[in-house]
């Protein structure tokens, strides 16, 4: 047997953890003195307390884990209730990592202004382009980004298929239902529908020509395209342009690397001369 001073050190929590977890119920020591008070907790009590701080770090009430312990959850229940917890963490870290992008990304933009920097948008007249796309509503940005993955399982790695495009069609951004079209760039003059799942299927089309479209090559992740379409609408207020159509976001080169740093986007708006 071990006093609580040893017992603390070999589980490595505080002698007043332990007090507490004591004075509620939760931990008993195996064995206190009479005459001393002291508490002797077992080695073999140690499974009990990983237990009980694996089921804590999970987020639950104490009141939650005395319930767990008393219905005699399965170590086999507890590693699926931590995967559960495991996936909400990395998504929680996703997120955050692409708010911390996006917050640098908007402090570039900032800076950038304040230094003057030149706004290097390129007018391009762009031809009736033929695609193989679907358009669908998405619940998310990132439910798009599922889709787009469903397209690369879909079509034959040897196939003629240009650059990926994406369109958003909602009248503003939202962050839930839009209206996505995604799919690539393509030489053909026909195409077969592809099938992607449920009812989603790649159909051919042809995006209409634009005779003056406004362009802007963002590089790196995602997070960073709303600078592009900032530059956009600056060069075409001063510029005496205004907007005519769907923009086009044109993925000139697909990332390698996690964070999409290597990603390069080309911002594609049509716009006429207003002045």
């Amino acid at each position: 047997m071990f006093t609580v001073g040893e017992f603390s050190r070999i589980a490595q929590v505080s002698k007043r953890l332990l007090r507490y977890y004591d004075e509620i119920g939760l931990l008993k020591p195996i064995r206190v003195d009479r005459f001393t008070g002291y508490r002797y907790y077992s080695a073999e009590q140690m499974t009990l307390l990983n237990r009980i701080l694996a089921l804590k770090d999970l987020g639950l009430s104490l009141e939650q884990i005395q319930q767990i312990l008393k219905d005699n959850v399965s170590t086999d229940e507890l590693q699926g209730m931590l995967l559960l917890k495991k996936a909400e963490i990395e998504l929680q870290l996703k997120e955050e990592q692409q708010r911390i992008r996006r917050i640098e990304s908007r402090l570039q933009a900032i800076r950038d202004r304040e230094a003057n920097r030149p706004i290097n948008v390129v007018l391009k007249q762009v031809p009736a382009q033929p695609v193989l796309s679907v358009r669908t509503l998405v619940a998310s940005f990132e439910a798009g980004l599922g889709i787009f993955d469903q397209i690369m399982l879909a079509l034959p790695k040897k196939g003629n298929y240009g650059l990926r495009f994406c369109m958003c069609h909602s009248d503003n951004i939202v962050e839930h239902d839009m209206d996505l079209e995604m799919g690539h760039l393509i030489e053909a003059k026909s195409h077969a529908p592809v099938p992607l799942y449920e009812d989603l299927q790649l159909r051919f089309r042809e995006l209409p020509a634009a005779p003056t479209m406004a362009t802007y090559v963002v590089k790196g992740p995602l997070e960073n395209i709303h600078s592009g379409y900032t530059e956009i609408g600056i060069w075409a207020e001063l510029n005496g342009y205004r907007f005519a159509g769907v923009p086009r976001e044109i993925a000139l080169q697909n990332p390698q690397e996690a964070d999409g740093s290597d990603l390069i986007t080309e911002i594609q708006f049509p716009v006429e001369y207003e002045r």
